[in-house]
């Protein structure tokens, strides 16, 4: 029997989105054994005929009013008793390798606590990818130096994309030891409250497959329209942790130069090898006509 993941979607009045999440469930291949929990605050948009319609694929749901998305995904948790947590969103989905992928890798690196993707990934609202971004890899140091802040959001000249969310998974373990509290600390970006925390213990292993997709389906949506609260909330959480820490972030004027974990194929030329880790140096470019080209995709 596979590694169980348990996995909760936090949903309110979002029926013209959560079908789709459900489904990309639905059509996960290969070998995986998924727990997977709604959270749903009160919906009166016909969510329980969504639900009733997915019942192969929702293990329980659970619609009671509730103090937000965070407090939302902590109950879904403490309904859970997989190995490997994480959460998707009502109109975010994943692609169909996701979890057959994360049960072996965490199978096959019994040391990973947590891992997130290399290539994020992002759909309109028909599901068309209309992105994908590269994150060159994750440290420790990059973090508290505010590389993984989004383009500009720290004021940060070397800050490049924030860990996908929906393409973080971890194990129960970690969320135990620091997790619900740090969720908890930010009403808007609880996620990043919560890498930060992860963070303190270890950095992710990054691998280099998508895993998720963020959905942008609606100018109005809370991800978009309150962006600049969003990135505060960032910024208080990570000048926390830095002072917790006695961390002060490392001057760069040019190219930085961190050391990264990554989850690689021993011999990736044999069907049957294995996921090991493996450390390597990456670079990040500071802000500048370079990488605002290739951010651009103009550079030739």
């Amino acid at each position: 029997m596979a590694i169980k993941i348990s996995l909760v979607t936090p949903t309110l009045n979002r029926s013209d989105t959560l079908p789709a999440t459900i489904e990309s469930l639905a059509r996960q291949q290969g070998e995986f054994n998924l727990q997977y929990v709604v959270m749903d605050g009160g919906s009166t948009d016909g969510i329980q005929r969504i639900i009733d319609s997915h019942r192969d694929i929702v293990n329980d749901f659970v619609c009671e009013p509730d103090g937000g998305m965070y407090q939302a995904i902590t109950k879904g948790f403490e309904r859970c008793d997989g190995d490997i947590l994480g959460w998707i969103n009502s109109d975010d989905t994943l692609f169909p390798w996701t979890l057959n992928l994360v049960s072996r890798l965490f199978e096959q690196i019994p040391t990973a606590q947590w891992i997130s993707t290399l290539s994020q990934a992002a759909v309109d609202a028909a599901g068309d990818i209309i992105y994908l971004r590269k994150v060159p890899g994750y440290s420790q140091q990059a973090f508290f130096d505010g590389v993984y802040f989004g383009f500009g959001g720290a004021g940060d000249p070397h800050a490049t994309e924030f860990i996908q969310q929906e393409s973080t998974f971890f194990r129960r373990t970690l969320w135990e030891k620091v997790g619900q509290e740090a969720l908890a600390s930010q009403s808007l970006a609880g996620d990043f409250a919560l890498w930060t925390a992860f963070m303190a213990e270890e950095p992710p292993l990054g691998i280099d497959a998508p895993l998720g997709a963020f959905r942008i389906h609606s100018a109005n949506q809370i991800s978009r329209r309150k962006r600049d609260n969003y990135v505060q909330e960032c910024k208080d959480a990570l000048n926390t942790a830095r002072a917790r820490l006695q961390y002060v972030p490392k001057p760069a004027s040019g190219l930085a130069v961190y050391t990264g974990r990554y989850a690689e194929k021993e011999v990736p030329e044999d069907k049957v090898s294995s996921w090991s880790v493996v450390e390597r140096q990456f670079h990040v470019l500071p802000q500048g006509d370079l990488k605002s080209a290739i951010k651009q995709r103009s550079i030739y």
